[in-house]
């Protein structure tokens, strides 16, 4: 008997063994009985199968393969945004220092107690949001009172009354003096010469009636623009009651409190432009000339210490300074154009932040050489 025949008749002998005790192979491995019929029809198959000298199909063994998670640290990098390629290779500068491109002091235009105060040191605010409000009480009774007078003045230019009597009697007046001129001219002395000189005169009086209701009514019309002109004398008055931020920034510092008396152009608060930030810088003239540097494009890169990102803004550079420094250096000046956060609650860029800056000089410009043009 071949080393061959003899596995063939093991196997089957096996497979016998599993069909006649399916529940104690069950109670060893723990399977479930009812995984039996897949075995006896295995079973079944290899014992009608013909006795041939071909090897048994045996199942190839499985082996199970444990997904690890693996943490990510904290501070660890997770994104980080591309550098602005399309502005080609540029020159790194040196001792770059951010600071505010716009800082002013916001005063109040009119003397009064601040009866608002709505924003503290550090908060970030919008162009046109509200700062503070003075008490604008005795203002608002006087505007009503002007309002009030306006109206009365527009209802008496449109009265018009006196206008239409004048006309009135005048046409009166004439057609009894052309009445009384046809009687004197067909019966001469029917009318005596004094009657007509009388009709005469109510007719001119009548005109001179109608002469003044007209300026009377040109009066009225200038009145209602005088009192429609104290009427936005008072708007104004109470607009300039309200402060609210020129810029869009933060808040650097808070000069007055609620309840104090302001002085008209006392500083109230002191802001800071945060969409626009200035940045210094050391240029070297042999990788750039100060009249190539003027007005390139330049980018600023720094590392988010929060999330490790790694950020970019553009921007421009706006001035160089005529002194030369030591080395053949020269100070530059850009402005960044700043970007919110994901969440629009505060700016990417802060001045302060340690950043590297590139500037990326004209096309032709290698090492310091302007190519031939």
């Amino acid at each position: 008997m071949s080393i061959r025949t003899t596995a063939w008749k093991i196997a089957v002998l096996m497979l016998s063994i599993g069909t006649a005790a399916p529940s104690a192979c069950a109670e060893r491995v723990g399977d479930l009985p009812n995984d039996t019929s897949a075995t006896t029809s295995n079973a079944t198959i290899a014992a009608t199968s013909p006795n041939t000298a071909s090897e048994p199909k045996i199942a190839s063994p499985v082996t199970i393969f444990k997904t690890e998670t693996v943490p990510i640290e904290s501070g660890m990098r997770t994104h980080e945004t591309k550098p602005p390629r399309d502005l080609g290779s540029g020159v790194t500068v040196q001792d770059c220092a951010v600071r505010f491109a716009e800082e002013l002091n916001l005063p109040s235009t009119e003397a009064g107690l601040i009866a608002d105060l709505n924003v503290t040191t550090g908060q970030p605010i919008g162009a046109g949001d509200a700062i503070a409000r003075l008490d604008d009480r005795a203002l608002k009774i006087r505007s009503r009172a002007a309002q009030l007078r306006l109206s009365s003045a527009q209802e008496q230019i449109g009265d018009d009354v006196e206008l239409r009597y004048a006309q009135t009697a005048r046409a009166e007046a004439m057609a009894e003096l052309n009445a009384s001129r046809a009687i004197h001219n067909e019966a001469s002395g029917a009318v005596p010469l004094s009657n007509l000189r009388r009709l005469q005169l109510a007719v001119e009086r009548a005109e001179l009636e109608i002469t003044r209701a007209q300026k009377a009514a040109k009066q009225a019309q200038i009145e209602v623009d005088l009192r429609a002109a104290d009427v936005a004398i008072l708007d104004d008055t109470m607009r300039r009651y309200a402060l609210s931020s020129p810029i869009s920034g933060v808040v650097l510092q808070v000069f007055k409190q609620r309840g104090e008396w302001v002085a008209s152009g006392e500083t109230v608060v002191r802001l800071a432009r945060l969409d626009r930030l200035q940045v210094q810088a050391l240029m070297s003239s042999d990788q750039c000339s100060p009249n190539e540097c003027l007005n390139q494009p330049v980018s600023v890169s720094w590392t988010d210490p929060i999330s490790g990102q790694k950020l970019y803004l553009r921007g421009r550079v706006t001035s160089v300074q005529p002194q030369r420094l030591a080395g053949g250096r020269y100070r530059i000046q850009a402005e960044i154009v700043n970007d919110r956060t994901a969440d629009g609650k505060s700016w990417l860029l802060h001045p302060g932040t340690e950043i590297e800056m590139v500037v990326y000089p004209p096309k032709g410009l290698i090492s310091g050489i302007v190519a031939d043009r």
